[in-house]
Formats: structure tokens, C-alpha cells, sequence
């Protein structure tokens, strides 16, 4: 069931007001489960309706709505359940502390739910509806030992961790908050926005690393990652702008907001040094997400959207190559090396992972994480690379030593090594782009090309001269579903299901959909060879797909013939 803003205030609340009894029931029927059937023998489904109740049977809720987060609840209700199998069951005590950090992390997840929801019914309301969201969270710290997020402009960033798709939505979200909040709002929440998406894909990065063996910088890595970051990176560099712009200002009046925001953005901007720093002129293909940004109904143009973003790209570019050279000398203040504790060193998964460690730290046998000196720390903190370091260090290092199920990966890790390896690939891109400041490819790699022959078009066929020299084939690169096609091309077969999505990610240069056969060209050509300065060229390209390159990376396109190149 769907409710309105102000009934969702309503619901909560009341689930607010009735606390200790929500609080008392997930204890006692959840949590006080030792050598009773509830704990042995219930199923997932049976612990999700016995948590439910716990929320809309109390005399103090209604069940007109449902509560839905992002966190599995029953997941670490379950969690709970082996850990203190394997170690100890807690006192009454112990489990209420583990209730209460179930319920807050319950309330979280309906305020980030709350906080898309202020735009519903019109967008005059919005400013006065940020103010609610922060009344709500306010009731639920006051009553908390141990706040999880203390500001409800970061609730708009975590509520959009996960990717779902269609991604229209995340771009719709970030119009609206820069045309109906007031500056100061707009800076907070995109200076979450910056730091959680540096965050979580440079933990990317560290887990793919690990998975495939290959280095962080290695640039098949690389390109496995970009493939599916297309849309956030395209809304880091949205957060990034009036970061950058009110971190500008700063430097000139020399005030103290100065180091904030360098803290926010250089986190940001290790995301991908190298789109971001030295190669923006590969910042537009890597970026572009075809079926938002490119109206292929009738001539093929960019949409509303997509003029957008290009006009993103260029007020950026211009801008981080003015504050390069500033944020380098910035930079030194939060360098790793020689740090208890550092942002960049923290690996995870989504922002949801976060707040669930925050649960588990509680749910660990005999815990009071609510009560230790530990627990003032919530999300923002974590990612503030300076004051209290050796503190956020020691939380850093509980949340390592959460349990962790069969074949999973650890729930969180906290590595200086890590955080220095990202602090100097950072460092030396700004470096590059301080050095060149106005050219948008700032790296010690020359421009290179895609060539793209048409479909009907065979290499054999072209004048002497037309493919330089040392161009190498990208063929592989082209995903297409017809099977017998691809055998006959060198390019590789995928299902349609698996090339719909891919599109939709965001994940090709251009694609087409003729007939129910796929054609796309990925944008894996763009970081193995064109970063590396090294031509590279793609054959039988239908003429749709290439009216498609030709907007989303006309720098780096060359389309040739029988009557040489175009």
C-alpha cells in the first residue's frame, strides 16, 4: 500500500511513540529464542511476519502501512541466532540492546524511504518536508545511545544505494534536489554523494581486484568496473560541480569550509583518477548512458537529458582544472601513510552494509556496543578524514571482526595499505591535471581512435592507409545475439536478456535493437586501448549504431569506407 508524505509521518510517528513495546516484543519473540522452536525451526518467511507483527500488532502502531528497508533484518536476525549458537546466548540485558539496534536500524531505512517522498504531490514542499525527515531522525537519535545517521540530508544518498533499474530515476532525484533545496541543503547532500560513491567504488575496485587476480590498476580492471558505473559516475560528477564551485570560494576567502569540502571531494575523485582527473576527454563515452541520453526515435540526438549532461562535462572540466592545483596542496593534510584511520581505506559493499555492521557489532554475543564509548560515531563520521582517528580506527576494527557467513567475503575492512595505494594514484592524477590544467587529455598517453567499419563494409576493401599502422582489433567488443553473425565477425555472442541490460546500465558506446537482434559496441575499447594511447578499430557496425556513436564519443570516432575515412 502506498501512502502520502504526511501519512507516512503519521506512521512513523506512532512507531516512534511506541517504541519500548516494539522494542520488549522483538526481544522477547525473536531474540529470547534459545532452545525454543521459534529459534531452531522457523523459516525466513515465518521470522519477517514475527518482526512485522512486532512493528503493527503493538496496541500503538497502526497496520495501515508496512515497514520496507533496504537492510535484511531477517538476515541478521538469523545472523544473531548462529553467533550466539557458536558462543554464547546473552541476558535479557544483552538482547534488549541487540532489539533496540534492530528497531533503529528498522526507522533508518523508513526515513531513507521517507526522504525520496518529499517530492511527492508537488515540489514547493520539499525544503519544509527535508525539515520533517529531520524531526523524525532527531525522535529516534534522542532516544539512541548510538546514532546511526545524524542527518537526514545523507538519508537521500544512502536511500539510493543499490543499483535498480531503470536508472532514470537517480537522475530525476538529482534534478530535484538542485532545483527545489536551498544551497546549503544541496551541499550537504552532495557532499554524502561524493564520498559514498568514491567509497563504494573504490571497494569495487578492491573486490574485484581480488576476484580476478588482477591489479587495481590494471586496465582490464578497469574496464570490468566503468562497465557498470556508468551512472555513478555520471551523478558524482553532478555532486562534484557545486562542491568544486563552493570549494572555489573558499580557497579565495581562506575560510575554514576550505578543508571540508577538499576532504569531500578528493574522496570523490577517487572514485577513477583517471577519468576524473587526467583523461576527461574519455569523461563523456564513459559516462553516457545511451537510452537516457540519446533519442534514437527518428534522427538519432541527444534528449533533454543528455544535453544535460553534457553541459555537467564541461562546467566540470573547467572547474576541477582550475582547483587542481589547490586540492593538491589540500591533499597532503589527509594523507594516509601515517594515519590510524583513513577513509580510503574503508572496503564494503553498499551504504546499506554500513548500517548493517552497525547492527551485527550489537547482535555479537555479550555486546553493548550501544553503550561504549565507541557508539557517538554514525555513518557521516566514518567518512571525515580528520579528528578522532585512533576512535574511528577502533570501530573500523570492530566491524572487521563481525562474523561472517560460509564463502562470504568480509563484512567490512579497514586497510591503511589500500588507502595509501588510492591516495597516491589520486595524488599523481592531480598532479597531471594541475600540470595541464585547460587540455582534456592530461596524461603521459597520446590521443588515440575508434575506427568503426560498417556493417557491409570489409577491412579488405578499404584504401591503403586508411587503418594507421599499429591499430589493433577491438572486435571482441562487439556483443551481438545473433550467433552464426558473431562466428562470422570474431565479435561475441550474448543473450538478449544479457544485452537488454547491459543497454540499460548504461554499459555501451551505441546499440541497437533490430528485429529482436542486438547489436552493441561496449565501452571496454575505450579504457583497454584509447586510454593507452593505442587506435583501435570494430567492424560490421550497423549504420544506426553508428549515428549513435557519432553524439555519445565524437573525439574519439573515426568512421571509414571503401572511400576512405569520414
Amino acid at each position: 500500500m502506498s501512502l502520502s508524505f504526511s501519512e507516512h509521518i503519521a506512521v512513523l510517528e506512532q512507531v516512534l511513540a511506541g517504541r519500548p513495546g516494539i522494542v520488549d516484543d522483538i526481544e522477547r519473540r525473536l531474540l529470547n529464542v534459545r532452545g525454543k522452536a521459534a529459534g531452531q525451526h522457523s523459516d525466513r518467511a515465518s521470522i519477517g511476519d514475527m518482526l512485522y507483527d512486532c512493528f503493527f500488532q503493538s496496541p500503538a502502531v497502526s497496520r495501515d502501512a508496512p515497514l520496507v528497508g533496504d537492510l535484511d533484518p531477517v538476515d541478521l536476525i538469523l545472523r544473531a541466532h548462529h553467533e550466539w549458537d557458536r558462543d554464547r546466548w546473552p541476558g535479557r540485558n544483552g538482547r534488549i540492546v541487540s532489539a533496540q539496534s534492530l528497531y533503529a536500524a528498522f526507522v533508518v531505512c523508513e526515513l531513507e524511504h521517507l526522504s525520496l517522498k518529499m517530492w511527492d504531490d508537488g515540489h514547493d514542499m520539499a525544503a519544509e518536508r527535508l525539515r520533517e525527515v529531520q524531526r523524525m531522525l532527531d525522535l529516534l537519535n534522542t532516544a539512541s545511545a548510538a546514532p546511526r545517521v545524524r542527518d537526514a540530508r545523507w538519508l537521500i544518498q544512502t536511500a539510493q544505494g543499490p543499483l535498480t533499474l531503470p536508472l532514470k530515476p537517480y537522475f530525476t532525484i538529482a534534478g530535484l534536489i538542485s532545483e527545489t533545496l536551498a544551497p546549503a541543503e544541496r551541499l550537504e547532500i552532495h557532499k554524502a554523494g561524493s564520498v559514498l560513491a568514491g567509497g563504494h567504488l573504490r571497494s569495487q575496485l578492491r573486490h574485484r581486484s581480488r576476484e580476478t587476480g588482477w591489479a587495481f590498476d590494471d586496465p582490464q580492471l578497469l574496464a570490468l568496473t566503468r562497465l557498470s558505473n556508468s551512472m555513478d559516475t555520471a551523478l558524482l560528477v553532478r555532486d562534484l560541480i557545486p562542491l568544486l564551485e563552493a570549494y572555489s570560494a573558499a580557497c579565495t576567502r581562506q575560510d575554514e569550509d576550505r578543508m571540508t569540502l577538499a576532504d569531500a571531494i578528493l574522496q570523490g575523485l577517487s572514485a577513477d583518477p583517471e577519468l576524473l582527473l587526467t583523461r576527461l576527454d574519455l569523461l563523456a563515452p564513459s559516462t553516457m548512458i545511451e537510452n537516457l541520453f540519446v533519442d534514437q526515435d527518428g534522427q538519432t540526438r541527444y534528449t533533454p537529458m543528455g544535453e544535460a549532461h553534457l553541459d555537467c562535462l564541461s562546467r566540470y572540466g573547467e572547474l576541477i582544472g582550475r582547483t587542481a592545483a589547490s586540492l593538491m596542496k589540500d591533499a597532503v593534510a589527509l594523507d594516509p601513510a601515517h594515519a590510524a584511520y583513513s577513509p580510503f581505506g574503508m572496503v564494503y559493499g553498499f551504504c546499506a552494509d554500513l548500517l548493517s555492521n552497525m547492527v551485527l557489532n550489537t547482535l555479537r554475543s555479550g555486546s553493548s556496543a550501544d553503550l561504549s564509548p565507541l557508539s557517538p560515531l554514525s555513518i557521516e563520521d566514518m567518512f571525515i578524514g580528520r579528528g578522532e582517528l585512533e576512535r574511528k580506527r577502533a570501530q573500523a576494527e570492530e566491524w572487521q571482526r563481525l562474523p561472517k557467513g560460509e564463502g562470504e567475503r568480509d563484512p567490512f575492512e579497514h586497510s591503511i595499505e589500500w588507502a595509501t595505494q588510492m591516495f597516491g594514484r589520486l595524488l599523481t592524477a592531480l598532479e597531471a591535471r594541475a600540470a595541464r590544467p585547460t587540455e582534456p587529455n592530461a596524461s603521459a598517453y597520446p590521443d588515440a581512435r575508434l575506427f568503426i567499419v560498417p556493417r557491409g563494409v570489409t577491412v579488405d576493401s578499404l584504401p591503403a592507409g586508411v587503418l594507421p599502422p599499429r591499430v589493433v582489433s577491438a572486435q571482441e567488443h562487439c556483443l551481438m545475439s545473433d550467433s552464426a553473425r558473431a562466428r562470422e565477425t570474431g565479435a561475441t555472442v550474448l543473450s538478449k536478456s544479457r544485452l537488454s541490460t547491459a543497454r540499460f546500465e548504461g554499459q555501451f558506446l551505441g546499440s541497437q535493437d533490430a528485429g529482436g537482434s542486438w547489436f552493441g559496441v561496449s565501452k571496454a575499447p575505450v579504457t583497454i586501448y584509447t586510454s593507452l594511447g593505442k587506435d583501435a578499430f570494430v567492424t560490421d557496425v550497423p549504420r544506426a549504431v553508428i549515428d549513435v556513436l557519432r553524439l555519445v564519443c565524437p573525439e574519439l570516432l573515426v568512421v571509414v569506407d571503401e572511400n576512405g575515412a569520414q
